[in-house]
């Protein structure tokens, strides 16, 4: 079977270019995930994912990261993790070495620490200190927390500043795989926890039918459990891109969560789909027999 990937935004295409030379070496489709991801996790220019991007209301970066395997179902995922260069790389080990899916806060880094996957200094991605203190300096906070999030939110869709890595992977033995981290919404409460943390919502994966993942205001896909959502329409019979395509439409209703939601998709014939209530949304993607990585913008969903 040929390999298929597809990750999320512009910077995607340096997540599939790694992803595809594993799976084009006959790798499988969790280790693609991972080390697409990884890539990602590290890249200085991204501001809105990995240690050292836009940090939270109190300067703190908190990570969420998860990621799950199609042939066996199961899945890991940490959520306000702090000082790990590759929270994918947690969330895989959550997946591996406990009974369990989800880790969260202070916990979830102390099981990295254990792992020796934290860090005790980091240097801040360019721009990203610099960016917290604009938004920072347009926030009155007074008393009453909501309105103060709401502004949060709108500065952030202004900005763009929601823009998670999401990686779908089909390898050459029908395995799927979806993984997603984000350094989150710039200037959240601490301890909040996004979709990409969040299995069904951020991301899902099932060899019997595809596998999808997210991006943008995380609220959007947890209420929705928009990858889980899509993989559902997908198994009553809707091709990838009908089955985005009715997911984000339905996501319209959800209006109590202003900001922009998009979703990727892979079924397990290796067919992609794209949709967002977003015209800038691009995903990268490579098929097997491709030169190289190409850039597509999703389907438009008017809101």
């Amino acid at each position: 079977m040929p390999f298929v990937v597809a990750a999320t935004w512009s910077f995607g295409l340096r997540a599939v270019s790694k992803a595809a030379e594993i799976l084009a070496s006959d790798g499988k489709a969790i280790d693609a995930v991972e080390e697409g991801i990884k890539v990602v996790e590290l890249d200085p220019e991204v501001l809105t994912v990995g240690l050292g991007g836009i940090p939270n209301l109190i300067g703190v970066c908190e990570l969420d990261a998860s990621i799950m395997d199609g042939y066996s179902l199961k899945a890991g995922a940490v959520g306000g993790v702090r000082n790990v260069l590759n929270p994918i790389s947690v969330a895989r080990k959550v997946l591996e070495l406990t009974p369990h899916i989800l880790l969260v806060g202070s916990e979830a880094t102390s099981f990295a620490s254990k792992l020796g996957l934290t860090i005790l200094e980091f240097t801040w991605k360019s721009g990203a200190l610099e960016k917290w203190k604009e938004l920072l300096s347009k926030m009155e906070a007074g008393t009453d927390l909501q309105p103060y999030i709401e502004r949060i939110k709108t500065y952030a869709e202004y900005y763009r500043l929601h823009e998670t890595i999401s990686i779908v992977a089909l390898d050459r033995y029908g395995n799927l795989a979806s993984g997603s981290s984000t350094t989150g919404l710039p200037l959240k409460i601490p301890g909040r926890v996004g979709d990409s943390a969040i299995i069904g919502a951020g991301v899902y994966a099932d060899n019997s039918v595809g596998a999808a993942c997210t991006t943008g205001v995380g609220e959007i896909a947890q209420i929705t459990l928009l990858s889980k959502g899509v993989c559902d329409l997908m198994r009553r019979g809707l091709d990838p891109q009908k089955a985005c395509e009715k997911a984000i439409a339905d996501t319209f209703r959800y209006r109590c969560y202003p900001g922009g939601i998009a979703v990727l998709a892979i079924d397990r014939i290796g067919r992609i789909g794209a949709a967002s209530s977003r015209k800038d949304f691009l995903y990268a993607y490579m098929i097997e027999g491709m030169d190289k990585p190409e850039l597509k913008p999703g389907v438009y969903i008017e809101r």
